[in-house]
């Protein structure tokens, strides 16, 4: 006979919002607007429990993903698909009120080098999470990271035209519905406009001078690139109901510390 501990009653009758299994490893294909991506995410999935019970069976979390992707060869039409049949499949095995899966994973996608058109492989982070709520709609929530740049215009103004560069960092947060979830690279593409200018994995000569004539022509504070990003955002999703949230991230070249902007919008009519 078999005793379920999970099923005691705890010392400590006090709920608890998030357990769970984090850093388990995993192997999907999707293809999405034609795309085929084979991504190697690192999973987190999560339940609430309730005051009355001691613990989660954990394996039965892990079975729920295992079970989902038993066929590695299987092609998903997204992760956001996959991850609402793992919490469908977990809602039959164990009872819970909220549940949540989370992968993290690098993203390849194609750019092309401005001037000598040579295709490259870039790699951008991110975060897809979705929630299951009793008696609510699923909703997700995913974040990309896009490195870019940025150059200090208050500098190149009192500077007669020199500046500081540095590499930086945006990232696009979008939550809602599936139906109105955009795919990643069109995120990629908002991110990846809102900078100075675009960075590329390679570059030739001509390439190097038209970026650095781009940037310098471009100037913007990190405050820019927030803004940049939220309205681009705004603008492309305006029929979508979204809450959008964007963070731009400057490696500052000329000081030993970063800057960091952050913002909210809504293209639902809230404030």
């Amino acid at each position: 006979m078999v005793i379920d501990t999970q099923n005691e009653r705890p010392k400590h009758r006090i709920q608890l919002s998030k357990v769970g299994v984090k850093n388990l490893k995993t192997f999907v294909i999707t293809e999405r607007s034609g795309l085929r991506h084979h991504i190697l995410p690192t999973v987190d999935i999560t339940i609430d429990l309730p005051a009355e019970m001691k613990g989660v069976h954990m394996s039965r979390l892990v079975e729920s993903m295992t079970e989902e992707l038993s066929d590695q060869f299987r092609v998903h039409s997204s992760i956001e698909q996959i991850q609402m049949r793992i919490l469908e499949g977990l809602a039959g095995k164990h009872k819970f009120k909220r549940g949540e899966v989370k992968f993290d994973f690098e993203f390849g996608y194609v750019s092309h080098t401005p001037i000598s058109k040579k295709r490259t492989w870039e790699v951008c982070e991110v975060t897809a999470i979705t929630i299951m709520s009793e008696g609510k709609p699923f909703m997700h929530d995913v974040e990309v990271k896009v490195i870019g740049n940025t150059v200090c215009p208050h500098c190149m103004a009192n500077n007669d035209g020199l500046t500081h560069i540095q590499r930086a960092f945006g990232k696009l947060r979008i939550v809602g519905e599936i139906d109105a979830i955009p795919t990643y690279g069109s995120m990629i593409e908002i991110i990846e406009r809102s900078f100075s200018s675009k960075t590329y994995s390679l570059l030739k000569l001509e390439d190097e001078l038209h970026v650095t004539k781009e940037m310098h022509d471009n100037p913007l504070l990190v405050e820019d690139v927030c803004r940049n990003i939220l309205q681009h955002a705004r603008e492309k999703y305006s029929d979508r109901d979204l809450e959008m949230f964007a963070e731009a991230r400057s490696l500052e070249s000329i000081h030993k510390h970063d800057v960091i902007a952050q913002g909210r919008i809504v293209t639902n009519g809230e404030d």
